[in-house]
Parts: structure tokens; sequence; C-alpha cells
């Protein structure tokens, strides 16, 4: 996905395809320390930026359904590799629907959001990981101008459908950050954030789950 991350401190980070020039440099960055990456694996490389909750500087890239599709019964929307760049070590991130009645929503989750995904970590054979980064998910969401900026500390617009949030939660509930992701207008490649809402559709329709399609029009967020 070709879009702009904002941390909950303003630093920026933006994601580059295979066919801009600040590809190659991004991408020799992560080459330098994961000799095995490969650029036919890479379709997107994230610009490298102190990672919130392992606090080294980390490198995500977007990577063809092809590699991830034996897992999790191919049931995912987005495809992602985490790179930890100083102690080299990975694990791939997939993005899955978020079946949960809103009554139900972790206690983070602020009255008035809609969560449209959680992440699933994935281990590679023959990858070096680690286990902390199993000690949290991330989820993504929709939620008016005010409750991000009051609740999550982004500044978002209730008229521009293509930005979505997200959370960075411990497994015991605890937050480590908050996201803001939008697509960058720059660079035209039909990404994610353009289509999240036809994605998520499509999604709940695949898996039986059209109630929660319904639930997010009725919320208003779209």
């Amino acid at each position: 996905m070709a879009e702009i991350i904002t941390l909950n401190d303003n630093t920026i980070i933006k994601n580059y395809p295979s066919f801009h020039d600040n590809w190659q440099t991004n991408f020799d960055i992560l080459k330098n320390k994961f000799e095995w990456v490969t650029g036919e694996d890479t379709l997107m490389v994230q610009e490298p930026f102190k990672h919130e909750y392992f606090d080294e500087l980390s490198v995500r890239t977007c990577l063809p359904r092809r590699v991830c599709s034996k897992y999790n019964n191919d049931n995912f929307a987005t495809c992602h590799r985490v790179h930890l760049l100083e102690s080299q070590k990975s694990r791939i991130l997939l993005s899955t629907g978020y079946w949960v009645a809103q009554e139900d929503y972790p206690n983070w989750a602020e009255n008035g959001i809609y969560i449209i995904a959680k992440s699933i970590w994935v281990t590679e054979d023959g990858k070096d990981t680690k286990s902390e980064f199993d000690d949290f998910e991330e989820y993504y969401f929709r939620c008016t101008s005010t409750i991000a900026k009051n609740s999550y500390g982004h500044t978002v617009s209730d008229d521009n459908d293509t930005i979505l949030l997200s959370a960075l939660v411990k497994t015991d509930g605890n937050v480590i950050a908050y996201r803001k992701h939008e697509t960058n207008s720059e660079i035209e490649d039909n990404e994610f954030l353009d289509n999240w809402v036809g994605v998520y559709v499509a999604t709940a329709k695949q898996q039986n789950k059209k109630e929660f399609a319904k639930s997010l029009f009725q919320s208003g967020l779209v």
C-alpha cells in the first residue's frame, strides 16, 4: 500500500511501490540487513522508523498474496512482513476481518468507532524471529474526526473515506500506540485504503458475515 503513516509523536513514514524512485533506496537498507529478501517479493517497502514497541528501527514490506496464501487458509485482506533492522528478526503480519459485535469491543475502543480488521502474526520456517511479536496485536478502525482527535491523538477528515486509524495493543489490553493511515495522493497505485470499504464488504459476504457489512454502513462512518 502506498500509504502515509503518522505516529502519535507526528513522525511520518511513507511506503513506496516498486515502480517508485524511492523504492530502491529503502529496499537497499532492508537488503543490507536481510540478505534473503528479494525484490520480486517486495511490492512495497517502507521508510525505516523506530518501532513504538521494539524501540529499534523497523521496516514493513508489502508481500505478494502468493507468498502468504498458505497461511490462515488464505483468509486475509493484506499481507506484510515486519523487519527489525538491528536485531535482524522478522515476522509476517496478516490483516483479517474483525467479526465482533460492537458491544463486545475491547476496552480501548471508544464508543462510536468501527473496527474493520485485526492482525495475525505468522512465523515463517527458516526465518529468524523473536517471541515479542506475540506480545501485541494491531487493529484497524474508522472513527469520526472528534473521536480521532480527543481519544486517539490524530487529525482526520470526516469527508475522507481513505483514512483509517490503527491501534497497537498488548495482549493484556494495554495500548502501545495509535497510528493514522492515509493514501499517498502523490502515488497512484490503487492501494487498499482507496477501497477498504469494498474489501471489507466483499470479505464479509464471502465469510457469511453480511450483518457486519450492514453494521458498517449503519455506523455512518462511510
